[in-house]
């Protein structure tokens, strides 16, 4: 009798659901942990470089929390996630080549933080501008390559990376296995393109080079036409070409397309090239188990949430009096400004939440869908970036700790936001920050870096390759010389590439008139 009671409190027992945590009770809204976290030895780092807890008057903001987040985060990597020993304070950690970096990071100059609010709420007329790069980094900032224009007789040398870690190494990385990345804000500027940072494409390199998989995973939707994305990405491939990048290390560089619909890879030929959806090694058909997949999506119920996103956007527009045109797409429907004129940043979130909601709430809708406020634009996509990197780290064979996402819209009206329920993720804020979260990843990975001289940081050339056009004419030239690399800037080239981005509208795809002549 007593054996039977037992039995049954015990089945009561594993039926019940389990009771939240603390940090589950104190902020209801907190996402998934990936990995653990070494929050106390990241805190403890960041608070003997700025002495948050001396402070008498000032609380902890949320951009210093976001950074030690970050820092958190990338040291949780570095072992894929699992922790062992003693990780609650860095004093006690046997990880020598961690401690050093953490010192290194200690003893280098502090940056000042932008406002709080630049972050959560913008500026209202203007669209989240760029912060400058965060404290969290492991180098100091006046140790950024800058860069400059010289003329094609100037000359500069600098020694980039050590050429013992020049070839992947033959032990596992130390660090993430899979880094996907927005695209706009986070490897180039807001409907720019990724022309000339230099320092960011050598980071990109050695991950490369160091066996690390990396992906792209954008808004953009051109389709599989491949051109269009070259044009965004045109600098660092030509600088992957420039650098003879193998063709085992080009594999491991994808793209994907509007949110999860296009993949493409990056061919032998530094082209990018679509991946084939059905068949044997076919995307469609190896994630196809996946629900959510787009190899299981209906046509008539793409077509259904685009006319609604459609509708309610046009109802927007005239409802707000926004200075926009909506345009549609195959996946996509967006409101976008018109010539030279800005919609303000209060107008696009309420245009994204009026068309969450009736989404949300429409008794239709079931396939995976994205509205986000983009800076200058709102976009509705059929999918979304969990879905993107959820294929990824399936058809590449990636575990969820082994994989980092890293972009810039992480609030609940921006398309990042949903990466954070399959992967462990990173909020940045610009290029710049980035390069330094790159940097500091590669540092902790124990892959040498080589500073640059004070010499070298005041004439650093912008680096600008040939396009992938084997007609256009160009005088860019590096030479190898052992671990250093010299670099000369075409102006002519400059110009042209110049030109190229202005007339490619980075909604449509669609070259402008002025440039087709």
């Amino acid at each position: 009798m007593a054996l039977s009671s037992s039995s049954s409190s015990a089945s009561e027992q594993q039926h019940q659901p389990p009771r939240p945590s603390r940090l589950k009770t104190l902020v209801p809204t907190v996402g998934i942990f990936h990995t653990r976290l070494p929050l106390r030895c990241a805190f403890e780092a960041y608070n003997r470089k700025y002495a948050v807890t001396k402070r008498k008057h000032i609380c902890i903001s949320f951009n210093e929390l976001r950074h030690i987040l970050n820092l958190a985060q990338i040291m949780a990597l570095r072992r894929g996630g699992k922790f062992e020993g003693n990780w609650d304070c860095c004093d006690t950690t046997t990880d020598t080549e961690m401690k050093h970096a953490l010192k290194d990071w200690e003893s280098s100059p502090s940056i000042q933080l932008q406002s709080d609010q630049d972050i959560l709420f913008g500026e209202s007329d203007q669209g989240m501008q760029p912060l400058p790069p965060p404290p969290l980094m492991l180098d100091a900032i006046e140790e950024k390559t800058s860069v400059s224009f010289t003329t094609e007789e100037e000359e500069y040398h600098t020694p980039l990376y050590n050429n013992n870690n020049n070839d992947e190494s033959s032990s596992k990385f130390k660090g993430p296995q899979l880094i996907t990345f927005d695209g706009d804000q986070t490897l180039y500027s807001d409907g720019a393109n990724f022309e000339s940072n230099l320092e960011l494409a050598n980071y990109l390199y050695l991950l490369l080079r160091h066996g690390v998989t990396l992906a792209v995973v954008t808004a953009a939707g051109y389709e599989y036409q491949a051109e269009k994305y070259e044009v965004r990405l045109s600098g660092l491939l030509s600088y992957f070409k420039e650098k003879e990048l193998p063709p085992k290390d080009c594999e491991r560089f994808y793209l994907f397309g509007g949110e999860c619909n296009y993949l493409l890879n990056l061919g032998h030929d530094f082209r990018l090239h679509p991946v084939k959806e059905n068949g044997p090694g076919g995307w469609y058909t190896s994630t196809k188990y996946l629900t959510e997949s787009p190899a299981n999506w209906n046509e008539d119920e793409i077509q259904h949430l685009l006319n609604v996103a459609e509708d309610n956007m046009k109802r927007s527009v005239k409802e707000q009096k926004i200075k926009g045109r909506v345009i549609r797409k195959k996946r996509g429907v967006g409101l976008i400004p018109r010539t030279s004129e800005i919609i303000s940043r209060e107008a696009l979130d309420e245009a994204v939440l009026c068309v969450q909601e009736e989404l949300q709430q429409d008794g239709v809708v079931s396939l995976p869908f994205c509205a986000f406020n983009g800076g200058k634009d709102v976009w509705v996509d059929v999918g979304n970036k969990r879905v993107g990197v959820e294929i990824l780290c399936s058809y590449l064979g990636r575990p969820a700790n082994e994989t980092l996402h890293i972009g810039d819209q992480f609030l609940n009206t921006g398309n990042d936001f949903a990466a954070r329920d399959i992967c462990p993720c990173i909020w940045i804020t610009s290029p710049d920050e980035t390069t330094y979260i790159l940097k500091s990843i590669l540092r902790l990975a124990g892959i040498a870096i080589q500073r640059p001289t004070s010499n070298q940081l005041s004439t650093a050339p912008t680096y600008l390759s040939p396009s992938h056009n084997n007609n256009a004419a160009s005088t860019n030239d590096n030479i190898n010389m052992g671990d250093q690399v010299q670099i000369k800037t075409n102006f002519s080239e400059v110009e042209r590439r110049a030109c190229a981005v202005k007339a490619m509208d980075v909604y449509t795809g669609e070259m402008m008139d002025s440039y087709k002549n």
